[in-house]
């Protein structure tokens, strides 16, 4: 059964029924975000081990639907190919579960729904200089017309792109219920220039083999620039390409979508404006949970 992950173009087709839960998943490894910081590269390496069994979807996003919940946790089972004589941990990484905030309340508390599972859970959560990341997603968004060219970033700039930059916030959901040795902060930075070392650690951190040989490459997993935006008429329309070869499917597709060709890129009133909304939260981040925030440039 195809994996749906960075260097796969090939569609899983069938559909996931609730079952009985077998119970052969104990140990889950969860990369929680955030958005735009390189949790697909993550995700594409750590599928590569051996001892990891993959999620079919990198994001699944069962712990921050309410669809996907309701479907109970045969279904989310069900969506790994686990051998437990094979497999030490099933990985998947929704980057929904720390896009949490209640003022405006947009996905659930996924930390608070995981705490109820009993199962052994760790957490990867990798940060990103927050002006960086707001201007990647917001890229993103645009060309998938989450906005619009009508609301163009400006001080003003949309709560939800800065509640997923309130790294500390975010993450305190998680420290309040696990214990804080299952739970992994990595700096962007360190997936940029140290990729070799970064994932000896994380295979440390995960127990399992940590002399696994990555084969590490240049390529960027979901770079926003140069990829393609699924149209709106793509969603009505795939269910009934599902019996056309692949390679139509993925024509049809590019050519209802739209592909990122430039990056938004701040102003300084726009940067100071992020920087003085995340203050607080930066400060907690760096004093609280260590983060060296000066290697984003920033001072606080």
């Amino acid at each position: 059964m195809p994996l749906l992950y960075a260097d796969d173009t090939i569609e899983r087709t069938i559909a996931f029924g609730v079952g009985k839960m077998s119970g052969n998943i104990d140990n889950y490894a969860l990369i929680i975000g955030a958005m735009k910081c390189g949790t697909t590269t993550l995700f594409t390496y750590l599928a590569k081990h051996p001892e990891i069994a993959p999620c079919y979807q990198k994001e699944p996003n069962f712990f921050a639907s309410d669809e996907n919940w309701s479907k109970g946790l045969a279904w989310y089972e069900s969506l790994w190919d686990y051998e437990p004589n094979k497999h030490k941990i099933a990985l998947e990484g929704s980057t929904h579960y720390t896009k949490y905030y209640t003022k405006t309340p947009r996905f659930p508390n996924a930390a608070e729904r995981i705490a109820q599972i009993k199962a052994n859970f760790k957490f990867i959560y990798m940060l990103r200089n927050p002006i960086e990341r707001i201007e990647s997603q917001y890229t993103h968004g645009l060309s998938a017309k989450w906005f619009t060219s009508q609301q163009p970033i400006k001080k003003g700039i949309h709560p939800h792109l800065l509640e997923v930059s309130r790294y500390a916030k975010q993450i305190d959901e998680y420290y309040k219920r696990f214990p804080a040795p299952n739970i992994r902060l990595v700096n962007f930075e360190d997936l940029k220039s140290n990729l070799s070392n970064l994932l000896t650690e994380i295979c440390q951190f995960l127990e399992i083999d940590p002399t696994y040989n990555f084969q590490i490459n240049s390529k960027i997993y979901n770079p926003t620039k140069g990829k393609f935006i699924d149209g709106s008429l793509w969603h009505f329309i795939s269910p009934l390409t599902k019996t056309l070869p692949n390679k139509v499917q993925q024509s049809i597709r590019r050519s209802l979508g739209q592909q990122v060709r430039d990056n938004i890129r701040l102003t300084q009133e726009q940067r100071d404006f992020v920087l003085r909304e995340l203050r607080e939260d930066l400060l907690k981040l760096q004093f609280e949970y260590g983060v060296d925030v000066s290697r984003w440039g920033i001072e606080l």
